[in-house]
């Protein structure tokens, strides 16, 4: 702890902006960027997670993951005095990226950025067992929702892989039961 901390002493922080100054001269020059063979294997290898889609709010937040690493691994080359993207860059892009998802789905977590979606889906979690049917969820909503609404939602839930359904005979129309898609669901159903 430092309760009166003095500056950086001339001496030290001169050479620092010198340094800066040179680098950040040399990546005006820099016109185009690759990467060097070890960071194109790397590349190779990332490339299909990061440029998966994922569902909901936290996709959307997320998206474009492979434009955002490489930015950020030719912002480590140029900081490093390089034109060309190496390994250790890369490594340094794809940690920082790690770190942000990481975060983005803390906030965001399984959230499609529909309420409606996202109140059924909880709902959903908390009657994993027996499910849900429509008439609940328009219990739930204390019958201030449209059916079409109710739909919309179930079909994005339907849509993302959150939710799944099953038709019960009822002795006329067959009734909807919902259940939140867990990995237990996904595999047996």
């Amino acid at each position: 702890m430092i309760p009166r901390p003095k500056g950086i002493p001339e001496v030290v922080l001169l050479p620092l902006l010198h340094q800066l100054q040179e680098t950040v001269n040399l990546a005006r020059k820099v016109q185009e960027m690759d990467r060097d063979a070890a960071a194109e294997v790397l590349w190779e290898e990332v490339y299909p997670d990061l440029s998966e889609g994922k569902s909901g709010l936290f996709g959307a937040i997320i998206a474009r993951a492979e434009a955002q690493v490489m930015r950020l691994a030719c912002l480590y080359a140029l900081l490093d005095s390089s034109g060309v993207v190496k390994q250790p860059h890369l490594t340094a892009a794809l940690a920082l990226w790690d770190y942000c998802e990481e975060s983005a789905r803390l906030i965001f977590g399984d959230a499609l950025g529909n309420p409606i979606a996202d109140e059924i889906y909880r709902a959903l979690l908390c009657n994993q067992e027996q499910g849900l049917t429509r008439t609940d969820f328009s219990l739930l909503f204390g019958r201030n929702r449209k059916a079409a609404e109710i739909s919309l939602a179930l079909n994005a839930l339907l849509k993302g892989g959150k939710a799944w359904h099953r038709e019960e005979a009822t002795g006329g129309k067959p009734a909807e039961r919902w259940f939140a898609s867990t990995k237990k669901t996904k595999l047996t159903n």
